[in-house]
């Protein structure tokens, strides 16, 4: 165990200037978790963070992630801060906030709309979508990388899979004041905040009305109807408020991850220019191992929370009983215990089976297949049309411990003929 006097890693001004990586690897390699003093968010509905320990390194955040009896996400939420109880059994309905067996059970029936043979069915709108994103900005030169590229193709997406295309622009504005990719200072942020997710909750509760009684075939007329294919016996439609919950989550899970790892793969991409021409000399080679790479490199989500329920020890550091434990995406998919020469991005990099980006055990991803085909569908757009796109000015990052957002990025390319 590892103390600092530095700026804790819960406070999401650690992370302006984008993620501390020198930090975070001498705290890996001082010790398997270390302490975190807790701090104030004014951004935040529940403005004191408490302090946390940190899991740094990849097999221990795996340990920790797999065992949900001792590693609760329901107990205090899997968010960061630290809500009062009333809204801890309100945010339990959201799947990221829920244990065994409630966990188990509606894990089974939402994992019903990311099918295999569901998500491939998709590739042709996800590409027609992609291509309209790029044909949009390919002859300007200069682009908003943020609002023009990364954020287009999951916001639709995720409009159309429930089946409300028209509501795209909606779910995205609400989607972006939520998690605070928007400007203005704390006390706006947090004011907004609260209100997109009232907006959201109530929107997905609109939409499950509109679509009961009436299969469309849509994710979310199947969802409140009880038709899902895959879901094994009777099963009943999603209650209205389930609705409301769900909309949540797919507009922050499916459209932040999407978003922030498209935007740093241009990043990245510039930054190691070697690595960009050999992906554009061979995309149908190269793209599925980029996607993972940059997913590892600069994973969207940085960290994710549990709480003991029982006294324990991580690698001999006690752990009391209600503690709340931080593991750390960024630490530990730069684990050299895992990675040779972890700093460097190398998108023909043998990985291991575990993609932690999507995380690990009973929560992981289950739109991580999703995640994958948008990634690769718009990286193969941008790479193949316009390969020499980079970042043009002032890179902002979004103050946040949770998600390794952009707020701003501007970018330039070689206009397409």
């Amino acid at each position: 165990m590892t103390e600092t006097s530095e700026l804790t890693l819960l406070d999401p001004y650690a992370y302006v200037e984008g993620c501390p990586h020198a930090r975070l690897a001498e705290l890996r390699e001082a010790g398997t978790t270390s302490w975190q003093p807790g701090t104030f968010d004014p951004s935040t509905s529940q403005p004191e963070i408490l302090g946390a320990w940190f899991v740094h390194r990849y097999e221990e955040v795996k340990a920790v992630l797999r065992d949900p009896a001792m590693f609760s996400s329901q107990r205090r939420t899997a968010l960061l801060v630290d809500p009062d109880p009333a809204r801890v059994e309100a945010m339990s309905n959201m799947l990221i906030n829920m244990d065994p067996p409630k966990h188990s059970q509606y894990r089974r029936l939402v994992a019903a709309i990311f099918t295999p043979r569901r998500v491939e069915a998709l590739r042709p709108r996800v590409e027609a979508i992609a291509k309209g994103v790029i044909d949009r900005i390919a002859p300007n030169g200069t682009a908003d990388g943020i609002n023009d590229i990364a954020a287009q193709l999951p916001m639709r997406v995720i409009a159309e899979l429930l089946g409300v295309p028209e509501r795209s622009e909606q779910i995205f504005d609400i989607s972006n004041r939520m998690v605070g990719a928007v400007g203005g200072g704390p006390d706006t942020r947090l004011e907004q905040s609260l209100e997109a997710a009232l907006e959201i909750h109530l929107l997905g509760q609109e939409i499950a009305r509109e679509k009961r009684g009436s299969d469309d075939g849509t994710v979310m007329s199947a969802y409140v109807n009880g038709t899902l294919e895959g879901v094994e016996g009777d099963q009943r439609g999603a209650t209205d408020e389930e609705a409301g919950w769900f909309l949540m989550l797919m507009s922050v899970g499916g459209n932040e991850t999407v978003r922030t790892a498209t935007a740093q793969a241009i990043r990245i991409l510039a930054e190691w220019p070697e690595q960009r021409d050999l992906l554009v000399s061979d995309l149908d080679r190269h793209i599925p191992g980029a996607v993972e790479e940059i997913l590892r490199y600069r994973p969207p989500l940085r960290n994710i929370r549990r709480t003991a329920n029982a006294g324990t020890e991580i690698d001999d550091q006690p752990i009391d009983e209600g503690g709340k434990v931080v593991c750390s995406f960024t630490a530990a998919l730069r684990d050299p215990r895992v990675f040779d020469e972890p700093d460097v991005f190398d998108i023909t990099r043998e990985q291991p089976r575990t993609q932690l980006a999507f995380g690990f055990g009973e929560h992981y991803c289950l739109g991580a297949n999703l995640a994958r085909l948008q990634l690769q569908v718009i990286l193969r757009e941008i790479y193949s049309r316009i390969p020499d796109i980079h970042p043009s000015g002032e890179v902002v990052h979004q103050p946040t411990a949770l998600f390794a957002g952009l707020l701003s990025m501007p970018v330039a390319f070689t206009p397409e003929a």
